[in-house]
């Protein structure tokens, strides 16, 4: 079962390019979706939405608790030469999460308007049975992804995630259509929409079983260097050791979500702040529907490196390779920072023309909002990297305890900040961006307790610090230069021109800066497809 093995930058480039592809069919999914079957406010639409968060719930296992785990066992394995040993782990993987799997599929099937009773919504019940199925399909997902990752293998990963979304924009719009041509209740409907996604995961987990059915045909002998293999009831604890706390810590990065949700609308509504109900709800819609909804935008792109990262580093400490440990860091610290200093920079600055060019409302209260989350974008991305790097190094247990406490902190943020006056709902983003640096550098320090050094703060994030400062004030002089030749007002076709022009001119500014103070190596561009043409272009010796 040999896979053509990529390094970890190349299978990050491939995840992130299927992560943006998912987004862009994602968003292609649901503005139909809400004109066909009505609004947010539709029965249809919020049928569909109950049963699609069980959807959700399942992502972050399959996409983060058990990949994750398996794929470090994988490599660690393959570090070693143990190849029957890989695959009693994948075995043992398919052993427990399927079983489990299916007894959630047919629990939700057989207690569907159970289940709908719970979330007071009888009517639920259709569409929680329509995405029962998923849930199998999620856990035969898992299994496979966590494989293929462990071989550093990013392909079918992204691969499946594209055939998911596909399957959820044609058999989802499709199947809602038809419900509606054929004059079906709202419960009927959403129960349609539901099973496109359903429909989606079985596509994806039927294409997993056909590449490993070709790539166990296709693949070369390979040579055992180690024939050990652990007993079946060491690697079941082992990987359940892993991936509970990995799915724990991933979920707590939602908490951040939920404790939003618990607080700002209650402290909004306090005497010392004195917002009516429907103004701090409309408050938190602006926060929520303009300003998080980008700022989610960068951390797809830092997951792929995050989930590409974890396998090379556990393969490099299984072989006792800490060179390459460390220049693996290194150039993933370096990417994410290459990456997020210039996106938070762009929300800093430009934040309202950006929601202008979206939004007709609420742009002037979300881009203020969405300005402050430019701070915190470099530390989520610091934080999922981080995550990933103690996890390849078997300190599951770090990160773990670093979210509590950003967790904690947020929450005591949230409560106080939210109810001064001054700030009201401006502090739920400065406790966001203080909930993240907190963890990210809580992270940080356990890494250079356990590796004895972090790579060099000059190369890592102080080149591409000063490539983004300088972007930022080419940025905002071109941006206001434009806006004062043609005195556009907001909103206008001539303001949005300006801001994407103003946005081409930080792209330019920007790789400039980059080459010009050598915040890109040669060593970084040969990692990439086609790199070593990539770099004689650019002259980087």
């Amino acid at each position: 079962m040999q896979q053509k093995k990529q390094n970890f930058v190349q299978g990050a480039v491939i995840l992130m390019a299927a992560s943006l592809v998912v987004k862009v069919i994602g968003a292609f999914f649901q503005i139909p979706l809400q004109n066909l079957i009505g609004g947010e406010s539709s029965p249809a639409f919020g049928l569909f939405s109950a049963a699609y968060r069980i959807y959700t719930a399942m992502l972050v296992i399959s996409t983060v608790g058990l990949p994750a785990a398996l794929s470090k066992m994988v490599a660690e394995a393959t570090a070693f030469g143990r190849e029957r040993e890989v695959r009693r782990i994948v075995r043992v993987a398919a052993g427990i999460f399927v079983p489990v799997g299916l007894l959630a599929t047919l629990a939700l099937l057989c207690g569907a308007e159970t289940f709908a009773g719970w979330i007071r919504n009888p009517d639920a019940r259709y569409a929680v049975m329509a995405v029962a199925p998923s849930v199998l399909m999620v856990a035969v997902l898992s299994v496979f992804r966590g494989y293929y990752q462990g071989r550093a293998n990013m392909t079918p990963t992204a691969v499946s995630q594209v055939i998911e979304a596909l399957g959820k924009l044609v058999v989802g719009l499709g199947l809602a259509w038809y419900g509606k041509q054929q004059g079906m209740d709202d419960p009927q409907v959403a129960a349609m929409a539901v099973l496109g996604v359903t429909i989606g995961e079985a596509a994806a987990a039927a294409y997993m079983l056909v590449q490993a059915g070709i790539t166990r045909r296709r693949g070369e002998p390979v040579h055992l260097l180690n024939d050990t293999v652990r007993p079946t009831r060491q690697l079941a604890l082992t990987l359940l050791s892993l991936s509970i706390p990995i799915t724990i810590s991933s979920a707590v990065m939602s908490l951040t979500d939920l404790i939003d949700v618990a607080l700002i609308s209650a402290r909004l509504q306090s005497p010392a702040v004195g917002m009516t109900a429907a103004e701090a709800t409309t408050a938190y819609g602006i926060y929520t529907g303009n300003a998080v909804n980008f700022f989610n935008l960068p951390q797809t792109l830092i997951t792929a490196l995050a989930v590409s990262v974890l396998p090379t580093i556990a393969s490099a400490r299984a072989a006792q390779n800490f060179t390459k440990v460390s220049k693996t860091m290194e150039t993933t610290l370096r990417l994410t920072m290459i990456i997020t200093l210039p996106a938070g920079a762009g929300f800093l600055l430009l934040s309202g023309p950006i929601l202008r060019l979206f939004y007709s409302e609420g742009t002037v209260l979300g881009g203020q909002l969405m300005a402050i989350l430019g701070f915190a974008v470099p530390a989520v991305a610091l934080v999922a990297v981080t995550n990933a790097v103690l996890q390849a190094f078997g300190r599951i247990d770090l990160p773990l305890i670093s979210m509590f406490l950003g967790a904690v902190v947020k929450i005591l943020g949230d409560y106080f900040l939210i109810g001064l006056p001054a700030l009201n709902i401006a502090g739920a983003p400065v406790s966001t961006a203080v909930c993240y640096w907190l963890i990210a550098l809580l992270n940080l320090f356990h890494i250079r307790r356990l590796s004895h050094a972090l790579p060099p703060l000059g190369r890592t994030a102080g080149r591409p610090l000063a490539a983004a400062v300088g972007m930022g004030a080419a940025t905002y002089l071109c941006h206001t230069a434009l806006l004062r030749l043609t005195a556009a007002a907001p909103g206008t076709a001539v303001d949005k021109l300006a801001t994407l022009a103003a946005i081409a001119v930080a792209v330019a500014v920007y790789g400039i800066l980059l080459l010009a103070l050598h915040a890109v190596e040669r060593e970084d561009v040969l990692l990439l497809p086609k790199g070593e043409k990539i770099a004689d272009i650019l002259h980087l010796k």
